[in-house]
């Protein structure tokens, strides 16, 4: 697959790859139990794990497994998030993590769109789907402004370590290229 570009411009945002850099603000983003409720990662506790996070995911890039964006917004420059893929073969499977004060924005839309639209694109790519929590239901809605269509709910699919309990329901989405 070729790789992807480390920097994304739209409209309302742009995505640059990820460094140990931006690991004081994404830390801050993470502080908030709202914004890791429905995450599969346990919530940093200080801003040393977050830039050991960001260590890894430059290693990531570089063995080609997975990669990590953050999101910028354009109008301020802030820090919106981040929006990584993961390649497997023939498919290719996304997830995003948006602070708080970036909600309701069409900020997470905005980010997919690049990330979707740059995987379609792709010739090997005929797949790409992501998962949320059964309860997220502005992610689901996000998924599906994506064009990925609700394939199902993994029973006990997953498990929300903010959350706590036992796995969680989850909701899978796709795309393949075949039904486009």
């Amino acid at each position: 697959m070729t790789r992807p570009p480390e920097i994304i411009e739209g409209n309302l945002i742009r995505l640059r790859r990820a460094s140990p850099a931006d690991a004081t603000v994404l830390f801050k983003a993470a502080a908030n139990s709202d914004v890791m409720r429905y995450m599969d990662w346990i919530a940093p506790k200080t801003d040393k794990e977050t830039r050991a996070h960001l260590e890894g995911v430059v290693e990531s890039w570089n063995a080609g497994v997975e990669f990590q964006w953050i999101i910028e917004e354009i109008a301020s420059g802030d820090l919106a998030g981040t929006i990584s893929f993961r390649p497997k073969g023939h498919a290719a499977d996304f997830g995003y993590f948006l602070a708080k004060s970036h909600w309701r924005k069409g900020i997470a839309s905005a980010a997919g769109a690049l990330v979707v639209g740059w995987l379609k694109e792709q010739p090997e790519i005929l797949r790409i789907w992501a998962t949320a929590d059964f309860e997220n239901t502005r992610s689901h809605r996000v998924l599906e402004r994506l064009g990925l269509r609700r394939e199902g709910t993994l029973q006990m699919g997953t498990y929300r370590p903010n959350i706590g309990g036992l796995p969680r329901d989850t909701a899978i989405y796709g795309w393949c290229k075949r039904d486009a």
